[in-house]
């Protein structure tokens, strides 16, 4: 039997409550600006490695 691994938010690496949904945890635990400051920042590191490729 395959087991999965739990979900972990990607800002800060830890799993939503019991229950909850990874896009509730997001909304509800995250202010926009640390959300919009992690997405600015994979975006730029998957840019950094297409250009390394």
């Amino acid at each position: 039997m395959v087991t999965r691994e739990p979900i972990e938010c990607p800002v800060c690496r830890e799993p939503p409550a019991a229950g909850q949904q990874l896009e509730e945890h997001l909304v509800d635990e995250h202010p926009k600006r640390k959300l919009a400051k992690f997405i600015v920042a994979e975006t730029t590191a998957l840019a950094s490695d297409d250009i390394s490729e």
